[in-house]
């Protein structure tokens, strides 16, 4: 196994995600804008239910019939299901990027706080992107969400490496601290150009040389 072991968050860095479409398929059920839908939502507290159900605590069956009740909607499961998952979009150069490294020997894993729905649609969508991975840690799988040190360990574990020999990358500071702490190697995610720097300054290269852990 070359070293490091590279680890992507998805969200926001292997793909974008946009939940204003959820709001806005879920709120023209009930009448109302995207904004107001959110609204409705937060006013619920349906941010900690999200929560539940991305680590592994409510099924998609319950956190669908969880969302409707407080909110006032009356739809299928699968109506539910069909307005939830949709909303990704590939980001096509650190999906090249990812090709790259594992063409040139590096073990990929994709690491991530998601849901049951979400896994499912996009592990479907963006097969062939997805395939350069050779492990998956996904929260609700996992039963822990970044950036708790379970969630970083999972990972390690997966991988049968050393922390210090993980470099992950996250577009959240809070997560890429986390990491840190669990000894992984973090980078936070800007954009693809600056992590293709990011990596050669590590000596991460499909060509290039072997990677030395930084010491602090």
């Amino acid at each position: 196994m070359r070293s490091p072991v590279l680890m992507f968050d998805f969200g926001n860095v292997l793909a974008f995600f946009d939940y204003t479409i959820i709001y806005g398929k879920l709120g023209a059920r009930l009448g109302l804008s995207a904004e107001a839908f959110h609204e409705l939502a937060k006013s619920k507290g349906l941010k900690g239910r999200l929560s539940e159900f991305e680590s592994g605590r409510l099924s998609p069956e319950e956190f669908s019939a969880i969302v409707q009740r407080e909110v006032g909607l009356d739809i299928t499961f699968e109506e539910f299901a069909e307005a939830w998952q949709d909303i990704f979009e590939l980001n096509a150069p650190v999906a090249a990027l990812a090709a790259e490294l594992k063409a040139g020997g590096y073990t990929l894993l994709l690491g991530s706080n998601t849901n049951a729905l979400h896994a499912t649609f996009y592990r479907r969508q963006f097969r062939e992107t997805l395939d350069q991975f050779d492990h998956f840690v996904l929260s609700h799988e996992i039963l822990a969400m970044k950036p708790s040190r379970a969630f970083f360990e999972a990972c390690t574990r997966a991988v049968g490496a050393p922390a210090d020999s993980c470099i992950f990358i996250d577009d959240v500071e809070e997560n890429v601290q986390g990491a840190r702490e669990a000894g992984l190697v973090g980078l936070v995610y800007t954009d693809a150009a600056t992590l293709r720097d990011d990596l050669r300054a590590l000596g991460v290269d499909p060509t290039g040389p072997s990677f030395e852990s930084p010491r602090t």
